[in-house]
């Protein structure tokens, strides 16, 4: 997941440059709280996870749990995910408007 985070960062910033006019503190500080709520939110989940995991007895019980672990993060990081880039177009379109 750490891969998957850095490649998010790097290639977000392309997308956020354009969306706010080539300012790039602005730009910088957006995509580095966005990397760390994405951290968060892994590390979070997977301590959740491991505090209330059940007993599991056979592979087939731990490739059952991990399947649905790793399912609810992924559904809840692309949530998150468009969440963020709905909000970040509603602010582009804001600011076009104001012009």
């Amino acid at each position: 997941m750490l891969k998957v985070g850095w490649l998010f960062y790097k290639n977000g910033e392309v997308f956020l440059l354009n969306l706010f006019q080539q300012n790039q503190p602005l730009v910088t500080s957006i995509n580095k709280l966005l990397l760390i709520g994405y951290y968060l939110l892994n590390i979070g989940y997977a301590i959740l996870t491991i505090a209330y995991w059940e007993h599991l007895e056979s592979v087939t019980d731990i490739i059952n749990s991990l399947s649905l672990t790793l399912g609810r993060i992924i559904l809840a990081l692309a949530i998150m995910h468009y969440n963020n880039i709905l909000i970040l177009k509603y602010i582009h379109k804001q600011k076009l408007l104001n012009q």
